[in-house]
C-alpha cells in the first residue's frame, strides 16, 4: 500500500474540560456489512461479497468511479494514489484463506481487535456479541454491519458526534492561527492570548455537549470529496438534452408545427451535442477512463451507474435517427421520434435520482423530492435551452418564421420553460420546510440552504434560476419579447447548475467517520 491511503485507522476524540478531560480510541474501518451497499451500486462489480461474507474489491475490474466511496456510510473506501482504483481493508483474505488471522488482530499488543467466524458459536466473537452490551456505527443506514465496538464511546462512533479537526491536530501540521511578526501566515506561529478569551465552540448540528464543550477530533484519516463540478455539470447537460425532446413535445401539444427545421434536426442535433457532453463529463471523472466500456462489457445491473448508461445510449441512438432522417426533409415520423423521446427523457432526467438513492452515505441525497427536482429541471432547462438555441431559426422579436421555430413553438418553449422553474421553486420550498430523518440529512440540508453553500443555492439557484427566469418569462410571453425569453432561458440554464452543485457539495460535506 502507498503512503497516504488506509484501510484502518484510529480515530481519536478529545472530551471534557479542564482538568477532567479524557482522550478515547476507535478502531475505523470496512464493516463487512451483510447487505452492502458498496456491491449493490459498483458498476462493473469490482465490488463483491464472498461465500464467506467478506466484502472483498478486484482492482482489475474497477473504473473509479468512486460512487462505492458514497455509497458506504463508514468512509471505508479510498483511490489508490498508483492504480487509481477503489480499495478498502478486505479482511486480509489472503491470510484467513489459509488460517492466519488478519494483520490487525495479530500486531495488536492488548488484543484489542477480536476477529473470527459469526456462525461458529464457539468462537470468541460470537459469545462477546451473543452477550450484548455492544455498539455499531450507523444503525439507520440498514447496512447490518458485522463490526460491532464494546465500550465504543457516542462522540467516537458517531460521526457528528464531535467537532471535526482543527488546527491540524496531534501529529500533523497546524493551520496557521495568527499573523507572525512578519506580516505573514506561519505553522510555526503560536497564538498565547488567554484561553478565557476564546469564543465558545460552534458545535453545529448533531454535536453532543460534554460540559459545555464539544468533543474533538483530534487525529483521523483525510477522506477527500469524491464528486466536483464534473458531476454538477453533467447534471445541466443530461437536463438540456432531454428538456429540448419535452419542449417539442408541449409544441406539438399546443398545436406547434413541427415541419420546421428545428423540429426536424436542429433540436436533435443540439440535445445530442448535450448528450455527448454528458457523456465526455461522466468518462472524465473516472479515475479509470480507459476502462469506461467495462460499464458495458462487464456492467453490474443492478447499479444505476450501468442502467443510466443504457438509457443514455437509448436517447443517443434516437437523436442520431431522428437527426438524419430529418435532415432528408422527412417530417412524418418527426411526431413518432418526439413521441418516442418523451420516456427517454424522462429517464435520462430522472435515473441519477436512483443512482443518488444508492449512495447511502449520503442521506441529503436520500430524499423524496430528488426525481421531482431532476424532472423539473430538465422542463426548466429544455424550454432555457430552446429559446437559447431555436432562437437562431426565427427573426427575434417579430415572430416571423424563417426557417425553423413557429410562433407557436415558441410560445411552447416559454411554457415549458415556465412550467419547469415553477415546479423547482415549489420543490426548493418543500425542501426547505420538511424535517428530516437523520441527523446526517438535517446537517446536509444545514450546509446547503444555511450554511456554507447557502448562497449557491439561494442567490444562484433559486433567485438566478426561479425568480428572474420566472419573472422575464411571464413578461416574454405577454410581450412576445424573443429577448426576454433567451435571457430567462440562460437564467434558469445557470441557476440549475448553482443548485445542484450546492445539493451535491452539501450531501458530501457531512463527515461519515
Amino acid at each position: 500500500m502507498p503512503l497516504g491511503v488506509n484501510r484502518t485507522w484510529v480515530k481519536y476524540v478529545e472530551s471534557g474540560s479542564f482538568p477532567n478531560t479524557t482522550r478515547n480510541f476507535s478502531v475505523m474501518r470496512c464493516n463487512h456489512c451483510t447487505d452492502a451497499p458498496c456491491v449493490t451500486i459498483c458498476p462493473t462489480k469490482a465490488l463483491f461479497k464472498r461465500s464467506d461474507g467478506i466484502v472483498d474489491f478486484d482492482t482489475s475490474r474497477c473504473i473509479g468511479c468512486k460512487s462505492c466511496m458514497q455509497a458506504c456510510p463508514y468512509d471505508a473506501l479510498y483511490i489508490d494514489p498508483d492504480d487509481q482504483t477503489a480499495q478498502k481493508c478486505n479482511y486480509c483474505v489472503h491470510r484467513v484463506e489459509v488460517g492466519i488471522e488478519p494483520a490487525c488482530v495479530v500486531v495488536c499488543p492488548v488484543q484489542a481487535i477480536i476477529a473470527g467466524d459469526l456462525d461458529d458459536p464457539t468462537t470468541e466473537i460470537s459469545a462477546l456479541v451473543a452477550a450484548g452490551d455492544l455498539s455499531q456505527r450507523s444503525l439507520e443506514q440498514g447496512t447490518s454491519p458485522n463490526l460491532w465496538y464494546k465500550g465504543g464511546e457516542l462522540a467516537n462512533l458517531d460521526p457528528l458526534g464531535a467537532t471535526g479537526l482543527s488546527g491540524g491536530g496531534i501529529w500533523r501540521d497546524t493551520q496557521p492561527v495568527a499573523v507572525s511578526s512578519a506580516g505573514s501566515d506561519s505553522w510555526l506561529t503560536i497564538d498565547l492570548s488567554p484561553r478565557s478569551s476564546d469564543p465558545a465552540p460552534s458545535a453545529g448540528p448533531g454535536i453532543q455537549h460534554f460540559e459545555n464543550h464539544p468533543p474533538r477530533v483530534v487525529y483521523n484519516t483525510d477522506h477527500p470529496v469524491p464528486w466536483g463540478w464534473k458531476v454538477s455539470s453533467y447534471f445541466l447537460t443530461k437536463a438540456i438534452a432531454a428538456g429540448i425532446v419535452l419542449a417539442l413535445a408541449v409544441s406539438s401539444l399546443i398545436g406547434g408545427d413541427l415541419t420546421t427545421s428545428w423540429a426536424r434536426w436542429a433540436a436533435p442535433l443540439v440535445a445530442g451535442v448535450f448528450l455527448l457532453l454528458t457523456g465526455v463529463l461522466l468518462v472524465s471523472d473516472l479515475k479509470r477512463p480507459d476502462r469506461f466500456h467495462f460499464l458495458l462489457t462487464k456492467g453490474n445491473p443492478s447499479s444505476w451507474l450501468v442502467r443510466g448508461a443504457w438509457i443514455l445510449g437509448a436517447d443517443a441512438l434516437l437523436l442520431t435517427v431522428w437527426f438524419l432522417v430529418g435532415v432528408t426533409g422527412n417530417t412524418s415520423a418527426i411526431p413518432v421520434f418526439i413521441w418516442i423521446g418523451v420516456p427517454l427523457a424522462l429517464a435520462s432526467a430522472g435515473y441519477t435520482a436512483f443512482l443518488f438513492g444508492q449512495a447511502e452515505a449520503r442521506d441529503l441525497w436520500q430524499t423524496r423530492t430528488l426525481l421531482w427536482h431532476m424532472l423539473a429541471g430538465a422542463f426548466a432547462a429544455g424550454g432555457g435551452a430552446s429559446m437559447v438555441f431555436g432562437s437562431t431559426f426565427y427573426s427575434p422579436g417579430s415572430r416571423v418564421e424563417i426557417d425553423g421555430a413557429s410562433p407557436d413553438g415558441v410560445e411552447a418553449f416559454l411554457w415549458t420553460l415556465l412550467i419547469g422553474v415553477v415546479a423547482l421553486g415549489v420543490i426548493a420550498a418543500i425542501e426547505f420546510s420538511a424535517s428530516h430523518p437523520t441527523a446526517n440529512a438535517t446537517a446536509g440540508a444545514h450546509h446547503m440552504m444555511r450554511g456554507r453553500f447557502a448562497r449557491r443555492w439561494w442567490l444562484g439557484g433559486q433567485v438566478v434560476g426561479v425568480v428572474i427566469p420566472l419573472l422575464l418569462g411571464i413578461v416574454a410571453l405577454i410581450t412576445s419579447s424573443d429577448l426576454l425569453g433567451i435571457l430567462a432561458g440562460l437564467g434558469a440554464i445557470v441557476g440549475i447548475w448553482f443548485a445542484d452543485d450546492a445539493l451535491v457539495r452539501a450531501g458530501q460535506a457531512v463527515p461519515l467517520s
